[in-house]
């Protein structure tokens, strides 16, 4: 079903204008019985009768009906819908970064979470992983801490976190997680 048949279809069974009709199927992403499901609890789903009322019984024949006339998703829309929800995990992955701190508290490092991400996936398919983990093993002894900063792991509580998370040397701190070497 084309996206101006749907938009007639629920204009149909709704009391909305054109534009109403796509705003709500735009924000179900173009699912008819999502619109109608939106749009009945709005009360603006028109009775199957001529009387002024509405039973439940009506309007879930009419979402059956809808359903059953519906067509599957085909595989192009499945992938755009995938494509599109990459697209949105790595622009926000490219909003946050990781920090790596000294032990004086400057960063020394920077890094957007979906390059990080993707140099992860990398080493581990070509076998860095180990390399990749020694370094991290060797910051984390040299005093390093971690952070992340931006809109989404850039929180209070992410970073009180991981401020917690560092190698005190045998050192105790009550703020600390504390790893101890002197074993």
């Amino acid at each position: 079903m084309e996206n101006i048949e749907m938009i007639e279809k629920l204009m149909e069974k709704a009391d909305v204008t054109f534009e109403e009709g796509k705003g709500v199927l735009e924000s179900v992403n173009w699912n008819l019985l999502d619109a109608l499901i939106a749009l009945e609890k709005e009360g603006k789903i028109r009775s199957a009768s001529t009387s002024s009322h509405s039973t439940k019984q009506d309007i879930s024949e009419e979402i059956e009906n809808i359903r059953s006339t519906d067509e599957p998703e085909s595989f192009k829309d499945v992938m755009k819908r995938f494509f599109s929800w990459v697209k949105k995990l790595a622009v926000t992955g490219m909003d946050n970064r990781m920090l790596m701190h000294g032990k004086d508290g400057r960063e020394i490092f920077g890094m957007p979470v979906t390059v990080l991400t993707v140099l992860l996936v990398i080493s581990l398919f070509t076998g860095f992983i180990t390399v990749v983990l020694i370094g991290l093993v060797i910051a984390f002894f040299r005093g390093c801490s971690f952070s992340f900063e931006g809109p989404d792991l850039g929180t209070e509580k992410v970073n009180s976190f991981m401020s917690k998370i560092k190698f005190t040397g045998g050192r105790k701190s009550e703020s600390d997680i504390e790893i101890d070497d002197r074993k």
